[in-house]
């Protein structure tokens, strides 16, 4: 899911690295909380345990969770990022797929700590539920892990778990969805009302000053295996395109509800018609060169418009592909001079390089 070689494998891993973490502390030394807690503080506690019971419902049901979490998994490659930005620490995250610490990017580094989280992580492939078991969690988050009935069912035995809903192809759910079920779940719908609220004024500013992004066409596009592919509209990329003002959806009827499809070299046309293009290559750098050289590529339109956009630079792939509240800014940074030379039409407009100066 994250990149061309995140598809050579299907469901969770190939979206991400599956990992735990576990998160330790030592409370001996502590201060007592309650003597030092302020009364904001107290009753933001207070709330957080009123709302429990609760019970969410993803694709598989309903899901009661008896009390706030205190042991929160994650599975998927993202769920955890969204936790930090409500201010949760979970216990277990997977491993970057990037090699990253803490099992994510530099991007979400102070939205961890913030947290207060310093999470292990698990080793990416199969799901190992005796690993998962040994952390004990109260709270299992898959919601962008493209759980299987049978993965669910086996992690349920452990503890609640949540996946995403049925209303999205698989890794398509919103974010704004995804963060709000997972608040639900752990006793934080203000903060996550105050965390989409921050990043959609983001998103506005970029909207109000580039209103020429509008209505334009874009799509994320890869290269694997020796084939160009596209993801669907739905995809993380595509969303924080289309919250851009741009139109992405232009190749669903091919897409149907997969995560992504590829294409024929004979087919490259299917992206002619695109304003713009963004292709990921920072994982594989040399298929540049090999895209380009495709015998249709030169005459696609979006190419002799100067449309297409090369993410070279890891850290802002990453970044681009966890579309959390922690990498959105990140993102824009990078992505909103790129667009406005992409977009404006002319061939000769020469598309900044993004390189991350950290």
């Amino acid at each position: 899911m994250r990149t061309p070689r995140a598809l050579t494998t299907a469901a969770v891993v190939a979206v991400a690295a599956l990992t735990l973490a576990a998160c330790s502390s030592s409370t001996d030394d502590a201060p007592d909380s309650s003597a030092t807690a302020s009364p904001a503080a107290s009753a933001s506690a207070d709330a957080s345990a009123a709302a429990f019971p609760v019970t969410v419902t993803d694709m598989y049901g309903d899901v009661t969770i008896e009390s706030e979490p205190q042991r929160v998994l994650t599975i998927g490659s993202r769920e955890h990022e969204l936790l930090y930005s409500l201010g949760v620490a979970p216990v277990a995250v997977p491993e970057s797929w990037q090699g990253y610490p803490n099992g994510t990017g530099p991007w979400a580094d102070e939205a961890r700590i913030a947290a207060g989280a310093e999470p292990e992580t698990f080793a990416t492939g199969e799901l190992n539920y005796e690993v998962i078991a040994s952390f004990q969690p109260d709270l299992i988050v898959g919601t962008y892990a493209g759980l299987t009935e049978d993965q669910y069912a086996a992690l349920s035995a452990i503890a609640p778990t949540l996946a995403q809903t049925a209303d999205y192809p698989a890794y398509g759910m919103p974010l704004d969805e995804e963060l709000h079920l997972i608040a639900k779940a752990v006793g934080k719908t203000d903060e996550a009302d105050a965390v989409m609220a921050d990043i959609n004024a983001q998103f506005a500013d970029v909207r109000a000053a580039h209103p020429e992004f509008e209505g334009k066409t874009g799509v994320v596009a890869f290269y694997y295996d020796g084939n160009p592919g596209v993801y669907h509209s739905t995809d993380n990329r595509n969303q924080f395109l289309a919250n851009l003002g741009l139109k992405v959806d232009g190749l669903d009827e091919y897409v149907n509800d997969q995560f992504y499809i590829t294409v024929s070299a004979e087919q490259l046309d299917l992206l002619s018609d695109y304003d713009t293009v963004l292709w990921q290559t920072a994982t594989t750098p040399e298929v540049e060169a090999t895209i380009e050289s495709l015998p249709l590529y030169p005459g696609l339109g979006v190419t002799e418009k100067g449309g297409n956009i090369w993410i070279t630079e890891p850290v802002l792939e990453g970044a681009f592909f966890a579309n959390s509240p922690s990498s959105i800014q990140y993102s824009l940074d990078a992505f909103v001079p790129q667009l406005a030379a992409a977009l404006d039409g002319d061939p000769a407009t020469e598309v900044p390089a993004f390189s991350d100066a950290a």
